[in-house]
């Protein structure tokens, strides 16, 4: 906790989770996801004194009612927030803070560039004139129902799907701009889908690449579009969302792999990008309507018979 600050120290640019006194319960850290940084956190009550913010900050309460007091630019916010209300911090301004008791909340930061970047993608505005305003104790439910998701994905101790994090993370930064910022609250709508060129390129480098955990910005470059626009685009083509897409290719090339008979289910998991063996049955289910075991099982079956007819015309 921050019991002051000099001249000099004012001028420093933080970001807020580096200045928090105890440790996550979970963090996107070490999940590189694109523009944003979440961590869960139970904070025991306290005060916090911090520079400025490096990143727009919004948390939300996941647990009890609780009192809060910021201070910023000068202004005092003071009141009750109830569960799924948010507090919404724009970077570059000094905060000071105070709660009464245990919280449980999440916090969502947004890198500036980022936030810029999807503004001139989505609305078509120079960065200079995004301004993110402040929210305090406010009911917002789109940011409660995307922040529950991304906490579900950090809930996940092994590898997630980084395509399906950073589209809910561009709708995130969408949403941001569209209600919270003092621009024109239009966001400009593509329409048509991708070219044939553009969709085949985009498709066969995600086969090409089902055991990374691509990136949307990686799939947008290839097809030389900002990562926005593909994410709808690709939608709008194939009628379903890059992560959505990912999945279920993944899916059809593990049918075909234990159709052949060779593998184990586990390693055929791996080797098309699922972390293991029960994060590919659950998928495997949801869109085939099956197990794995049962289209292995009858692999061994059509290849025993296959065999038999050979011995016997041999």
């Amino acid at each position: 906790m921050r019991q002051s600050q000099s001249k000099d120290e004012s001028l420093e640019m933080v970001s807020l989770l580096n200045e928090l006194p105890d440790q996550p319960v979970l963090s996107s850290k070490s999940k590189g996801w694109n523009g944003i940084v979440i961590e869960y956190h139970h904070h025991p009550a306290n005060e916090l004194v911090c520079p400025p913010l490096s990143e727009h900050l919004i948390t939300l309460n996941c647990g009890s009612p609780y009192r809060l007091v910021q201070q910023l630019d000068g202004q005092v916010y003071e009141g009750q927030v109830a569960k799924g209300e948010i507090i919404l911090t724009p970077a570059n301004h000094a905060t000071q803070w105070y709660w009464d008791s245990k919280v449980d909340v999440l916090h969502l930061c947004f890198e500036p560039t980022f936030v810029a970047k999807v503004a001139l993608e989505a609305v078509e505005v120079d960065a200079a004139r995004v301004e993110v305003l402040n929210c305090f104790a406010g009911a917002d439910l789109q940011i409660q129902h995307i922040g529950h998701l991304l906490q579900k994905e950090l809930e996940s101790e092994k590898l997630g799907n980084r395509l399906y994090a950073e589209s809910l993370t561009n709708a995130l930064a969408v949403h941001l701009i569209r209600e919270y910022s003092s621009i024109e609250k239009t966001v400009r709508q593509y329409s048509g889908g991708l070219s044939k060129s553009k969709l085949q390129r985009a498709i066969g480098y995600i086969q090409e690449h089902l055991d990374q955990d691509l990136s949307l910005d990686e799939i947008a470059t290839e097809v030389n579009l900002s990562s926005y626009h593909f994410a709808r685009l690709f939608k709008q083509s194939t009628g379903s969302a890059p992560h959505q897409y990912q999945i279920r290719c993944r899916v059809e090339r593990a049918k075909e792999l234990l159709q052949q008979g060779e593998m184990a289910i586990a390693d055929v998991a791996t080797h098309v990008g699922f972390y293991d063996q029960s994060h590919l049955s659950r998928y495997f289910k949801r869109i085939l309507g099956v197990s794995p075991k049962v289209i292995q099982q009858n692999s061994k079956n059509v290849l025993w018979i296959d065999k038999s007819v050979q011995d016997c015309t041999a």
